[in-house]
């Protein structure tokens, strides 16, 4: 039966598909035929140029010996799971840009290998679409050296494991997705259908024709209008980059990217908002499912040069001169070769320091960010977010801030978890209910986050937050909230001020304007913080890091209790966070009582 309603399926669609042109002749995806020599001569001109290739080619010589990557599963998911795609974009870039053979003869291996597999975890459907996107690769770029066998193997494969399971609403839902899921798994299929075009022409423009009638959802829903990505710095690296693979694959088989991405300019200005989300300390801004660590960002090489502004890649480029961070290795990297194919006509002396250091937007996760400076790590960074807990990937951290100083990260979110080890011990991560396991997860929920906490309650996940007013002066920058509908259970009222005040040697104030309801309401002022703490008095808490000091300070009407809490965790599913505790006050308000509160974090003089 579900045969039958495929094949009509396809059978319909076929009569009503745009009429998109043929694409150029194999080598057709990100580098055509003779763009090789333009790389080459790049590499040899550019010392960026020549560092990543070094990286990239030590990389290929390590997998050389290795065996082809098994299929395994972990969890959902199948282990390590990019790793095809790494492997095979790798190598048959090495064949193509340095000439060896042996690189293109392991990179079919890797590609057979990966045919063979009973299945591409359709039900997780990001490992299908790298998968076919792996394949796709090495197929276009290696297709007059496989043989007409090994090119019926993987055509077949990636017709039955990836064509025909994005057929099954099953699997498919990514199409009605607002997030990442819409923009890597439309990019994978389009990467099989452009490079199968000529094998399986009503698939592949049926898959075209899917992907223009759903990517607007997530290029509509996904980024303000400023060019913030509503999942954060480490999702940008993932949906952004697979929504830039996307665009650069139809440019490179079509000549444009026929309309994809018309009406859409702000998703251009996404590169000011990674490059905002960099802290001067080697951390990102890691708000929602997001490691500490700033990574390398490959995709702002291609931003950088569509929209002409090099200062996108200025940290970029910093990253590749410091040992041991994240270019000199390919762990995870799967995508340096594209950088190394926007670096064939770009000149890297052109690359200058960004001229603004403030950053708002709205969109489903507002955010404000200022920072001092782009050239020590001692310079000041605040970061502030709004949006809702609910969204994709969100935590409890609605009205939460971060700030670093002298080096040190004074005010920190724990960030991400990995998912595997919460979902090997039962956790359902992605149930965004009020009382979902999601929000129980200690690095998840309210508890560990910069913001307050009232009655030992969890905000309400579904209430959304914008910035009321938005401070960018010499001597004020910041950000008021309205936080009266996350707490509505327990105060009536309650705004929040977030400011750093004064321009040499700011300090950072909050501002808490809040009133209880009916009830009494015991409110928990907690920062998280990487700083050894110490009680002074109860409304004092010394902060102390590598030889730098600042004071914590409550001022208020109302009786307060400096404390100092461990951000160790209470269940055996929670990941330990040694260097890391939270220091901050109590106080309580009785029925309806009104009251503002003042903390403030002053640089010891």
């Amino acid at each position: 039966m579900k045969k039958t309603v495929l094949t009509l399926l396809l059978a319909f669609s076929a009569l009503i598909l745009q009429a998109y042109p043929k694409p150029c002749d194999h080598p057709r995806l990100l580098l055509k035929a003779g763009e090789e020599e333009q790389v080459r001569s790049a590499i040899a001109s550019q010392q960026v140029m020549a560092s990543m290739d070094s990286v990239l080619m030590l990389y290929c010589k390590s997998v050389m010996d290795l065996p082809p990557h098994p299929k395994k599963m972990a969890g959902q998911r199948i282990e390590r799971m990019s790793e095809p795609l790494r492997r095979i974009f790798a190598l048959s870039f090495a064949y193509r840009v340095h000439g060896e053979r042996k690189y293109a003869d392991r990179a079919i291996q890797e590609m057979l290998n990966t045919a063979s597999y009973d299945g591409w975890n359709p039900k997780h459907y990001l490992d299908t679409s790298e998968l076919t996107m792996a394949l796709a690769i090495g197929y276009d770029w290696l297709f007059d050296l496989l043989t007409d066998e090994q090119k019926r193997i993987i055509a077949e494969a990636v017709k039955k494991y990836g064509f025909d399971t994005s057929f099954n609403d099953r699997y498919a839902w990514f199409y009605t997705a607002t997030h990442n899921w819409n923009q890597v798994c439309n990019a994978g299929l389009v990467y099989g259908a452009i490079a199968f075009w000529d094998e399986y022409n009503t698939e592949a423009n049926t898959i075209l024709d899917k992907c223009f009638a759903s990517n607007h959802l997530v290029l509509r829903d996904g980024y303000s209008d400023e060019g913030a990505y509503a999942e954060g710095y480490g999702y940008w690296g993932y949906g952004s980059s697979f929504q830039i693979l996307l665009i650069a694959a139809l440019e490179s088989a079509f000549g444009s990217d026929l309309g994809l991405m018309d009406g859409y300019e702000k998703f251009f200005l996404s590169g000011h908002f990674m490059q905002m989300m960099n802290r001067p300390n080697g951390y990102c801004f890691n708000y929602a499912d997001c490691a500490r660590g700033a990574s390398a960002q490959h995709m702002l090489s291609w931003l950088a040069r569509k929209t002409g502004d090099y200062s996108l890649l200025y940290l970029e480029l910093r990253k590749l001169k410091k040992k041991n961070f994240a270019y000199p290795s390919m762990d995870m990297q799967d995508l340096v070769p594209f950088f190394l194919i926007c670096g064939k006509d770009m000149d890297f002396s052109k690359v200058t320091e960004p001229d603004k250091n403030i950053f708002v937007a709205g969109g489903q996760t507002p955010i404000f960010i200022y920072r001092s400076g782009w050239d020590s790590p001692d310079d000041v960074y605040l970061g502030i977010k709004g949006g809702t807990a609910s969204s994709n990937h969100g935590h409890q951290d609605v009205g939460s801030f971060i700030f670093d100083a002298d080096g040190v990260t004074w005010a920190d979110d724990l960030g991400l978890q990995s998912y595997l080890s919460l979902e090997s011990r039962g956790i359902d991560l992605w149930n965004r209910w009020q009382s979902s396991d999601r929000y129980k997860v200690l690095r998840i929920s309210p508890f560990v986050h910069n913001i307050i906490t009232v009655n030992s309650h969890q905000p309400d996940v579904y209430q959304y937050v914008r910035f009321k007013k938005t401070y960018s002066t010499a001597d004020m920058k910041g950000v008021e909230m309205n936080l009266k509908m996350p707490y509505w259970e327990d105060l009536s009222s309650y705004n929040r001020l977030i400011l750093l005040e004064g321009s040499k040697d700011p300090v950072l104030s909050i501002y808490e304007d809040i009133k209880a309801r009916e009830n009494p309401a015991e409110v928990r002022w907690s920062m998280c913080t990487m700083a050894d703490a110490e009680v002074i008095d109860s409304h004092t808490i010394k902060l102390s890091k590598r030889g730098h000091v600042r004071y914590l300070k409550i001022d208020s009407v109302v009786a307060a209790e400096a404390a100092v809490w461990s951000a160790q965790p209470q269940t055996d599913y929670d990941q330990p966070n040694p260097a890391d505790r939270l220091v901050g006050f109590t106080f309580k308000l009785a029925p309806f009582e009104k009251t503002m509160v003042r903390v403030q974090l002053i640089k010891e003089r």
